[in-house]
């Protein structure tokens, strides 16, 4: 298997498409063409990585923080440069799943979750999914090879299925002008003609392709459509929420002792109870409104700030500051996730790259 190759297993299992426009995400250093020996998964990429990965025989690194950010301005022996150069001299590729990864119902909360010893999850905080519609009038002898052409554009494709199209007969109508060339009819007559209506879906970044595909495909010379804007929830989005029976202290020492993390600070609001948690991992308490509008009673995070914590507590919101680093359990979920797809050699990181420790 190619790099490249890993690239599109990778893109199945977390689209970089999903991925924040801040963010930087994707292949960072290193040649598509390349064969892949082994993969080693880590939360970041230090010196120490890139050592782990060569005793391993591994000859790319997927991290999930981005080691190249666009403050990185040069590459020398130091800091961050001095990482590059290390994968570099060795032939190592980095890859980054960031907020590709954060966005997935499988994705990194999923992950900690699943340490904590909960198999299902629902996704916390879901995104609007913003879509197209297509729907063009297409003589029915012509509907099918359209379809065939428009599913090579991107069209069709719901969740898992693919090919998802409606159609339904039509009676069209037209009078050719003396200046076209019609498919069908006579130039200056009123021509009658048995149609289909066809409709699909698509993801709305493709639409120029997508109408440069209808185009070429038409038999007519003035295809008749509409492309409507559209929006439903997403099965995708930040954080997961879950069924927990038990009190905040409970779930302090599951979290310590499942995860082997320390648990940073505890925000205790005097909740009677605990019915339903979620967990955001990173950074996650600018979205504490929309988290808490979701039922939840109980916030696990990271990088909870004085002021924030002050915040939370006197809106009766209970929050579990577990620290970012509790994210690291992401190279243990992205392991599995990976050798469901592929037989090529997979580690998880045993490297600490936690800055305070």
């Amino acid at each position: 298997m190619k790099v490249g190759e890993l690239m599109t297993i990778l893109d199945e299992i977390a689209p970089f498409k999903d991925s924040e426009k801040w963010d930087n995400t994707g292949l960072l250093v290193g040649n598509g063409e390349d064969e892949v020996t082994g993969i080693l998964t880590t939360l970041d990429c230090a010196h120490e990585t890139v050592d782990e990965a060569i005793e391993v025989g591994a000859n790319v690194i997927i991290a999930h923080h981005p080691l190249i950010f666009p403050n990185v301005n040069q590459v020398v022996e130091s800091g961050v440069g001095a990482v590059i150069r290390h994968l570099i001299r060795n032939d190592i590729s980095l890859i980054a799943m960031h907020t590709n990864l954060d966005h997935q119902p499988e994705g990194v909360s999923h992950m900690i979750a699943a340490v904590l010893g909960v198999a299902e999850t629902e996704v916390l905080i879901k995104h609007e999914y913003f879509y197209k519609k297509l729907r063009v009038n297409i003589p029915k002898e012509n509907a099918e090879q359209l379809k065939q052409d428009l599913v090579h554009a991107g069209v069709g494709h719901q969740g898992d299925y693919s090919e998802c199209f409606f159609q339904y007969p039509v009676k069209g109508q037209f009078r050719p002008g003396y200046a076209a060339d019609p498919h069908i009819g006579t130039q200056g007559e009123l021509e009658h003609v048995d149609e289909y209506i066809v409709e699909a879906i698509f993801e709305a970044a493709h639409e120029k392709q997508v109408i440069e595909a209808l185009v070429a495909s038409h038999p007519y010379e003035e295809p008749a459509y509409d492309v409507l804007t559209l929006k439903k929830p997403s099965d995708k989005g930040l954080g997961v929420k879950f069924d927990y029976s038990g009190t905040l202290t409970d779930l302090v020492a599951l979290i310590r002792d499942r995860t082997g993390h320390p648990v940073v600070n505890v925000v205790d609001a005097g909740n009677d109870g605990i019915k339903k948690v979620g967990i955001i991992g990173g950074s996650g308490m600018s979205y504490i409104s929309e988290a808490f509008s979701e039922g939840i009673d109980v916030l696990i995070t990271g990088d909870v700030k004085y002021h924030e914590a002050y915040d939370a507590k006197l809106a009766g919101r209970s929050i579990i500051d577990a620290g970012h680093y509790i994210e690291a359990l992401m190279a243990e979920g992205m392991k599995k996730l990976i050798e469901k797809r592929t037989d090529i050699s997979v580690h998880a990181t045993e490297i600490n790259t936690s800055p305070f420790e």
